[in-house]
């Protein structure tokens, strides 16, 4: 999904960026420096606001091994690229400076909500903004390319090489600027996600990482504190993956606080949100229909509205 790749891309950028200012000023523990990397966090309020409990599972553990990395580059789908993209994922495999699978995980999600985020990470950047749980701005400049700004000196550019059912991969050139250091600090991610769907309504999916500096003073400064670095990248991935699942349940549940989301976000097109209200109705009466099926209650046009609380509720949440 476009949304995971794009934000980690830019947020690993500020990342390892951060960390190498932090270590050679020594002024926090790891722990600190862990706990400034996050993207967003879905806490467990986010699950009382759609009112069941959320959670990913783990199927297997991030890991860097030269094994892993040797099998993802021969697996890299080259053959699907543009010529022209298909340089570009070379030239950053070739001058690779770190490399990271992330954690496999598990995830109950509508199909369509997931793709919808995958097609749309803009509209998932101004639904953090409108919750309040990230000041990050992504701003679409054409249908492969977005601008991206973190708020907190790390600024790049992300571009869709690849977008089938199966392979999402994107590159991001990020740079980190602050008072603290005489010039930025650049480096380039790309990122291939690959989601398995399957048909009781889960989603697996599996990430690749690699980023290249410029600088081989950097680089050589970011393998050093990896081991801080995967951490961030690990629970980042894990709390985007709640946060699609959040949505794919809040669609099926509380449509009205979907709404009131929607109507709080911007700098998206308005077509956009349009298609996000009309995918949580579809998904909605999709899953209202399937529970009176169950319990053999005859379905009528009262029945498929949304609760009438649901509007008052999220006035108090998304404030």
């Amino acid at each position: 999904m476009e949304i995971l790749c794009a934000q980690l891309a830019v947020r690993i950028s500020c990342v390892l960026s951060m960390s190498c200012v932090i270590l050679m000023a020594t002024t926090l523990t790891a722990e600190d420096r862990a706990e400034s990397g996050s993207v967003i966090q879905i806490t467990s309020s986010s699950s009382e606001q759609v009112g069941e409990k959320i959670a990913v599972t783990t199927l297997s553990p991030g890991t860097s091994s030269r094994r892993v990395r040797k099998k993802a580059v021969s697996e890299f789908p080259y053959h699907l690229m543009s010529q022209q993209n298909k340089a570009t994922a070379l030239s950053i495999v070739d001058d690779l400076s770190l490399y990271r699978r992330l954690p496999t995980l598990e995830l109950e999600t509508d199909r369509r909500c997931y793709e919808f985020f995958t097609k749309h990470p803009d509209m998932a950047v101004s639904i953090w903004r409108a919750m309040e749980i990230s000041r990050v701005e992504m701003t679409r400049k054409s249908e492969s390319l977005f601008v991206t700004d973190t708020k907190d000196g790390t600024s790049g550019t992300v571009q869709v090489l690849l977008n089938t059912p199966d392979n999402y991969v994107v590159t991001c050139h990020g740079e980190f600027k602050s008072p603290a250091i005489k010039k930025p600090i650049k480096a380039i991610a790309m990122m291939h996600l690959k989601p398995t769907f399957s048909e009781n309504g889960t989603v697996t999916h599996q990430l690749d990482m690699y980023v290249a500096f410029p600088s081989p003073a950097i680089g050589a400064i970011a393998r050093l504190i990896s081991p801080v670095s995967n951490r961030i990248a690990d629970r980042n991935f894990e709390e985007i993956s709640l946060f699609v699942e959040m949505m794919s349940l809040a669609m099926s549940r509380q449509p009205g606080w979907v709404e009131k989301l929607a109507n709080k976000t911007n700098g998206v097109q308005p077509e956009t949100t349009k298609e996000l209200l009309k995918l949580t109705a579809e998904i909605y009466v999709e899953a209202v229909k399937a529970e009176q099926a169950n319990t053999d209650i005859t379905t009528t046009i009262g029945s498929l509205l949304p609760p009438t609380q649901t509007a008052a509720q999220v006035d108090s949440i998304a404030r």
